[in-house]
């Protein structure tokens, strides 16, 4: 039996911040950090929805499938390099802790209708980040990993109040572990993890 660990992902449209934690909240390790592309076909643009705002709807619906089919791919890849990884250096991962979006949080509701997306910047933005959402969560089901979803703009409150507020300082301080760079992402993705450890809440 390996030593559990977690991945926390930080996704933005086309890339992603991954990190991987191992331990309790009093003394979190950081096993593996890395910038990882959603998107390995350079030729796609890393905003679909913007690029199809101008073309016809039968391209802007192909533009826009090209880019879901592309982005799977990519979180599939990613995931699965990142479990090996850390197989190998044996560890058992529990799950994937992903950033809920505007989407999931209930801070916004697509429209059904594509035209509609479309035509309404906010909902452009929307849809780019539910994209790699999708792509992560299926990724990480179809690699039989559990799914933790978080409001990442929430995520420091809650952590303090499910692990404490020392642990979310803990995370802060990892770069004393593992050096710059440390930014926002990495410490998002790190607590984000070490709450699917502790928390174990599965989407």
């Amino acid at each position: 039996m390996g030593v559990a660990a977690a991945l926390g992902v930080k996704d933005h449209c086309g890339w992603a911040m991954l990190v991987a934690v191992a331990g309790e909240p009093g003394s979190p390790r950081v096993l593996l950090r890395e910038r990882v592309s959603l998107l390995h076909d350079p030729t796609l643009p890393d905003q679909p929805f913007h690029a199809a705002a101008g073309l016809a709807l039968d391209s802007a619906r192909d533009l826009i499938s090209r880019v879901e089919q592309c982005a799977r791919t990519s979180a599939h890849d990613v995931l699965a390099a990142a479990v090996h990884r850390l197989n190998g250096a044996g560890h058992d991962v529990a799950g994937v802790a992903l950033d809920l979006g505007a989407v999931g949080a209930g801070r916004m509701t697509l429209p059904d209708d594509l035209a509609t997306v479309l035509s309404k910047h906010h909902y452009l933005h929307g849809a780019e980040g539910e994209l790699y959402h999708e792509a992560l969560m299926e990724a990480a089901r179809d690699a039989g990993l559990a799914v933790s979803r978080y409001d990442f703009k929430e995520l420091r409150d809650v952590a303090a109040r499910l692990l404490g507020v020392g642990a979310v300082e803990r995370v802060d301080g990892l770069r004393a572990q593992v050096g710059t760079p440390w930014t926002r992402d990495h410490k998002d993705a790190a607590l984000a993890a070490l709450l699917l450890l502790v928390d174990g809440r599965a989407a």
